[in-house]
């Protein structure tokens, strides 16, 4: 926190002290090993530790420069640390710690605000330069990890999850603007807002700048087309694969152990593939690693067979299986609702929650996951198939019939849908998610009218259709940089460091997505193949299960199954919607909602996860406004 007054000085130091303990407490999940408050003229600083690079007190938070001009609280892991730090060794720079924190503090002395461009990692910091009187926040390129804040009472307020800030100032007001996209079309557009009115967000590869008590923002790194350096020596595909295998190595960097999340999919057994091989070479300093994936017994989607059959051909990798508990799910449900501080997509967060909470339980600190190659590497076909063959229409050179003619043979999609989301693309992104919400999703009709009316125009999307071609990368680059990956992200950071766990993603080294816009999109999109570069590379040496497999379902859980047929669920969600809390809601027609909820199985694409979800977050949070 940081006063803006002209006085610039904290007067009640003991208020201030006890506002910080106050949010510590309330994030203590985040950082069970350790905690320090830090008070001085106009900043105060407060942290909770999660130790996982130097173990040791002496890299505890804040920390203070030797002349103790400067103070930095840090979230996050900067992967490169050792080699940054070599570079600032060089220099003349002494280091007391082995942490990647006291590298930071250094290359701010060093290089100031230009700092940010040297990193290789996820971040969210602060630090506070007592010469300049100047305050410098930073959150990492991707966004991974999150930065929130507010102003009130002229004194800024930031914090590592959103409960932090509403701990403090009990906010009651829900950003209606959000609630609205959220219930109508799934959204959570990366745009600075949150959900809660006059809270906000960092966007991802932006710094905050306070000088003279004006608060200020400056974007070092936006993720563009051809950002990336090619080796004129080297195939794509040999870069993709060095390239690939610096980002695995690099995220098990720890002095804890580090386990995998596990799916049947490419992604994932793609990063157990190269960690076995790094093991098998001595490079890595673990000699067995431990994988976790959700199984749900008897449901069609369930990828733990193909799992069992991939991790067969490991020698180094160790496979756990956990099955959801849903009565304790239904259980923790508020609790679990409370911790993901935002309204999330789907009900795969609820079941990635409970997977951290096994991991917990075995001991756990860090994770990998395969997030983001999806998105970069054009993995969600069924999205994006029809920006791809209208890219093929315009283009002289384009494979329009071939192309539409292996999305309908191969992988499945009838003439009629690929002509449909051809249309979807071409027209403008804000009425076809109306249309959507109007007619697929049929979630307008349960919406106040006047709720609608005075909210459908703040969707203001970034994509838009182009007849000069090269829609498909401008749509995966709207993906990334506004609308989906910042969700996933969001629910992934959250949940997991709830249990004290922090997840690293390969995929979302900004190398690697730097890389991805910066090859044709032949190798990320072909005959219908998607993600043609990876499987050609270390899809070789995995099971054809998974490198064959056309089917993208992402992770995905049982839900529709669960409030049908699960007794624990279904009385659950009957008490939720029959309450006086649901039903003097303002902003849904209470009686039509609780209709559609009698035969879930009749509306398939009714967004019932998002009515629940809304629900019991406003419920958890004490939200009046709805």
């Amino acid at each position: 926190m940081l006063s803006l007054k002209d006085k610039n000085e904290f007067r009640h130091y003991g208020l201030f002290q006890s506002t910080l303990q106050l949010m510590n407490d309330t994030i203590a999940h985040r950082g069970p090993d350790s905690e320090g408050v830090f008070v001085k003229d106009a900043v105060g600083l407060g942290f909770r530790r999660l130790s996982i690079i130097d173990l040791s007190t002496s890299a505890n938070q804040p920390m203070l420069s030797d002349n103790e001009d400067v103070v930095l609280v840090f979230n996050g892991e900067i992967y490169n640390y050792i080699e940054v730090k070599q570079v600032l060794i060089a220099k003349g720079y002494q280091f007391r710690t082995d942490s990647d924190t006291e590298v930071i503090l250094n290359s701010y002395l060093e290089y100031g605000d230009d700092c940010v461009n040297h990193f290789n990692g996820m971040w969210a910091f602060a630090i506070y330069d007592f010469r300049k009187k100047r305050l410098f926040c930073s959150r990492d390129r991707m966004g991974v990890k999150p930065f929130y804040y507010c102003i009130v009472d002229q004194v800024l307020y930031f914090s590592s999850e959103l409960k932090g800030l509403h701990a403090v100032h009990k906010f009651e007001n829900a950003n209606l603007s959000k609630v609205y996209e959220y219930l109508a079309y799934g959204y959570r557009n990366n745009d600075g807002e949150t959900f809660f009115e006059d809270c906000f967000e960092l966007l991802p590869g932006n710094n905050l700048i306070v000088e003279q008590g004006i608060v200020s923002h400056h974007k070092y790194w936006a993720l563009k087309e051809n950002l990336f350096q090619h080796d004129p020596t080297a195939s794509f595909y040999e870069e993709y694969v060095a390239l690939f295998e610096s980002a695995v190595k690099l995220r098990y960097r720890s002095d804890v152990p580090v386990a995998l999340l596990l799916s049947g999919g490419l992604d994932s057994s793609s990063i157990a593939k190269v960690t076995d091989n790094l093991i098998q070479k001595g490079e890595l300093n673990q000699n067995e690693i431990h994988a976790f994936i959700a199984s749900f017994p008897n449901y069609e989607d369930d990828e733990t067979p193909v799992a069992r059959e991939f991790i067969k051909t490991c020698q180094h990798i160790r496979l756990h299986e956990m099955v959801i508990d849903t009565q304790q799910t239904i259980d923790d449900f508020e609790k679990t609702i409370y911790a993901l501080d935002h309204p999330v997509f789907s009900f795969n967060a609820i079941a990635h929650h409970n997977i951290m909470k096994a991991c917990r339980e075995r001991g756990i600190k860090v994770v990998l996951n395969g997030q983001g190659s999806d998105e970069a590497y054009a993995g969600y076909d069924r999205y994006i198939s029809g920006v791809h063959l209208v890219d093929q229409l315009l283009s002289r050179s384009g494979k329009f019939l071939k192309e539409f003619s292996a999305l309908n043979t191969f992988n499945h999609y009838s003439k009629r849908f690929l002509l449909g989301q051809m249309f979807k693309s071409v027209i403008n992104q804000s009425f076809s998610a109306y249309l959507r919400a109007r007619f697929q999703e049929k979630s307008l009709a349960y919406l106040n009218n006047n709720f609608t009316k005075d909210h459908y125009h703040h969707y203001q999307p970034a994509y838009q259709f182009s007849l000069q071609g090269n829609n498909l990368s401008n749509y995966l680059l709207k993906q990334i940089n506004h609308e989906g990956l910042n969700q996933i992200l969001q629910y992934e950071d959250v949940s997991s460091m709830s249990q004290s766990i922090e997840i690293r993603s390969p995929f979302m080294d900004y190398r690697m997505m730097e890389f991805a816009f910066s090859i044709p999109n032949e190798l990320k999109f072909k005959n219908g193949v998607t993600k043609l570069i990876q499987r050609e590379t270390f899809g070789t040496m995995l099971p054809d299960s998974i490198t064959q497999n056309r089917k993208k379902i992402g992770f995905k859980t049982p839900f529709l199954d669960y409030i049908s047929s699960d007794p624990a669920y279904k009385s659950y969600v009957s008490d939720l919607i029959h309450s006086a809390h649901f039903s003097t809601k303002r902003i849904w027609k209470a009686d039509k909602i609780r209709e559609v909820f009698k035969k879930p199985m009749e509306s398939p694409n009714f967004p019932f996860w998002r009515v629940i979800n809304l629900e019991t977050w406003s419920k958890v949070y004490n939200i009046t406004n709805l």
